[in-house]
């Protein structure tokens, strides 16, 4: 059977035990296990990743480090199938899968030493691209109200695309089929929608 490339979503929490001041960013951290949290946290579901990350966020503590990754893998529809089932995936259940050692991070947030920042928007972006696969988005588009080729444009070229229009396609695909987009989501991510304003 063919193989083909797909995401494994991890969530790892972090000690920052390095800063660099001049970046205002962590350079060195120990990963943390927390059994009692299921963290770290991996699945093959982008919307199980992203609602876990949003619950965890908000616990983070002082010299922290949450983040949200994107590893690639390659695998045949069989073997995505047995990942696609599970709830929650041990390293074990992928790593003779993973096509490189570099991944890509969607969302991540920190607190150290009164520095407290925090960035989610790639995992709006991931989750869009990756549900869209489910759906004919021509179609989708349509109904939405939102140009195809300026979806493609964003999915293909990584052109510039709303909040709003990733938030309309979203509820569209949400109304043809289920489990892609949640209105805590929706209420989480509206708040892009005042910057853009």
């Amino acid at each position: 059977m063919e193989k083909v490339s797909r995401y494994i979503y991890e969530i790892d929490l972090n000690i920052i035990t390095e800063w660099n001041e001049e970046m205002e960013f962590p350079t060195d951290m120990d990963p943390v296990e927390i059994v009692d949290f299921n963290i770290p946290y991996s699945t093959a579901n982008i919307l199980d990743a992203i609602n876990f990350f949003e619950k965890q966020k908000d616990i983070i503590s002082e010299d922290e480090f949450l983040e949200l990754v994107a590893r690639e893998i390659d695998v045949t529809d069989e073997e995505w199938y047995r990942l696609v089932k599970k709830e929650k995936l041990e390293f074990s259940d992928y790593s003779a899968f993973i096509k490189t050692k570099e991944f890509r991070s969607l969302a991540w947030k920190f607190s150290y030493k009164g520095h407290y920042d925090s960035d989610d928007s790639s995992a709006l972006d991931e989750l869009l691209i990756v549900q869209s696969e489910n759906f004919n988005m021509r179609v989708i588009c349509d109904r939405a109200g939102v140009s195809y080729s300026t979806y493609r444009g964003f999915k293909n070229n990584k052109q510039p695309f709303s909040v709003m229009k990733k938030i309309k396609l979203l509820r569209c695909m949400n109304e043809v089929g289920n489990m892609c987009w949640d209105k805590d989501l929706e209420q989480k991510y509206l708040y892009y929608l005042e910057k853009e304003l």
